[in-house]
């Protein structure tokens, strides 16, 4: 049987075309904010929970719900979820189903969080895959940063 663990992670954007980067200490890896959803939490809450804790910086959501009705409270989707296998010594072998979200960062200082976090970068989107990442990472903030540009130019023109 798989385990599966969801989790909820922020590309969080400059208006400079850079993204925020965390070192993450366990695996030694340049990866965006992220973590697991904590019980009573949506997964948007979460990537904006995880950015504050893990960088300090507060972070807005790009985007807005599909459907709205004032019987339900929508969330925001995510820009993608995607699926990835995981291996650490607390729970071993498993796999996250990360809900990842497009952020823009509120004004503020970087401050890692220094318990999982050995430090915190802002890195220009096409220099990404310069660093320590994970393989699909360059494509997935390179493909986010495309997507909030043309998200932000649609609400610009409405």
């Amino acid at each position: 049987m798989t385990v599966r663990h969801n989790t909820a992670s922020a590309i969080v954007l400059d208006s400079r075309d850079r993204v925020l980067l965390v070192h993450h200490r366990k695996s030694g890896l340049w990866l965006y904010p992220g973590g697991h959803v904590d019980p009573n939490e949506d997964p948007a809450e979460a990537a904006v929970r995880e950015a504050r804790e893990e960088t300090g910086i507060d972070v807005d959501i790009v985007g807005k719900p599909s459907f709205e009705h004032s019987a339900v409270r929508s969330i925001v989707p995510p820009f993608a979820i995607i699926e990835m296998e995981v291996i650490d010594s607390r729970d071993g072998q498993h796999r996250h189903i990360d809900f990842v979200y497009v952020c823009r960062a509120q004004p503020g200082a970087l401050t890692p969080q220094v318990e999982e976090v050995a430090g915190v970068e802002w890195v220009a989107v096409d220099a990404v895959a310069d660093l320590n990442v994970p393989l699909e990472l360059p494509a997935l903030v390179a493909a986010g940063a495309r997507w909030a540009a043309t998200f932000g130019a649609l609400a610009n023109a409405n």
